[in-house]
């Protein structure tokens, strides 16, 4: 379940009177089916939405929240996997948040945040102290009570060309919450009907992108145009824009070919290794839907390597040595 949808079923629930709970993996060590991060909500019928990876361990949290009092308060529970019948062999902390009417602006506003992919940050108290959640559009300070995670620091993806592989990768990519763009200058296949998972299809020259669009280095640009030359025209408008993520189809001949032209237009060494071309990786794709599980596994790697530093923060020591088991 994407965070949008969760947010959106918790804010139905407590519209609805409903209570739940919402349990967040706040810190991970060793081999844990999910990281810090991970949100499942728990509503009194039992119903679970999300999952903070399966098995035992989340049985068991489902079973702790349908528990609590009503008037718990946020707390955090540590469990080594081996003891809760997993053979993972890790350990997880898990928040558990009772939400209540006093937390539906916050929830709102992480809502609004996600769907308008703005960045933010979602941030929990670990121990009851202050407000059991907030959310916020800049960096709170780090403090051992308080879980902080970042989230919309990825841009769009701004997919060029809207062939066969691109009608196979733009699901693949909303079902890993990427937002995608599709750019095509052919009207009869920029229609936002054969692509239900993108935000927006646009219809432009690929000459005069800037008219329709702004890429920024937040953002991931793939082209996949009608042809060498299209995809040249792309690239070359792209390229000074330094998104964090820039790939292009083609066969190896196509690679050396665009660099050496890229080369000619005045690209340094540095900014063509940045280009992934041919895009995707090595795993012997050959329809359009193996091809565009090659891209997205590779987007999937670079997006987990931009995070770096701003994955989200764990707190371990404030959590609370008590087992789940």
């Amino acid at each position: 379940m994407k965070e949008r949808e969760l947010a959106d079923a918790l804010l139905t629930a407590l519209d609805a009177g409903e209570r739940a709970v919402l349990c967040t993996v706040v810190a991970t060590a060793g081999s844990a089916p999910r990281g810090a991060g991970a949100k499942m909500a728990v509503l009194p019928d039992g119903r679970s939405l999300g999952t903070v990876g399966g098995g035992r361990v989340e049985q068991l949290a489902i079973r702790h929240a349908r528990e609590l009092p009503p008037d718990a308060a946020p707390h955090t529970l540590h469990s080594a996997l081996d003891g809760a019948g997993m053979i993972c062999g890790g350990e997880v902390t898990l928040c558990f948040t009772p939400l209540t009417p006093a937390l539906r602006g916050a929830l709102q506003r992480w809502r609004d945040l996600l769907a308008a992919h703005s960045p933010g940050w979602f941030c929990l108290s670990l121990t009851g102290q202050g407000p059991a959640l907030t959310v916020t559009d800049r960096e709170p300070d780090a403090r051992p009570d308080l879980y902080r995670e970042p989230f919309g620091r990825e841009g769009t993806v701004y997919l060029f060309g809207a062939g066969h592989v691109s009608r196979a990768l733009v699901p693949v990519l909303a079902g890993v919450e990427f937002p995608v763009v599709v750019y095509d200058a052919r009207p009869a296949l920029a229609d936002p009907a054969a692509f239900p998972g993108a935000d927006r299809v646009l219809c432009g020259s690929f000459a005069a992108i800037a008219e329709h669009l702004t890429v920024t280095p937040r953002d991931y640009v793939v082209v996949m145009t009608p042809g060498h030359a299209d995809d040249l025209t792309v690239l070359l408008q792209v390229m000074p824009c330094r998104p964090a993520y820039l790939g292009c189809i083609g066969s190896r001949t196509k690679a050396a070919a665009t660099r050496r032209a890229l080369a000619e237009h005045g690209f340094s060494e540095e900014e063509i290794r940045r280009l992934q071309l041919p895009i995707g990786l090595a795993i012997g794709a050959r329809t359009p839907a193996e091809i565009a599980v090659s891209i997205a596994a590779q987007m999937i790697a670079a997006r987990a390597a931009l995070r770096g530093d701003h994955s989200p923060k764990p707190c371990p020591e404030a959590a609370e040595k008590e087992s789940l088991s």
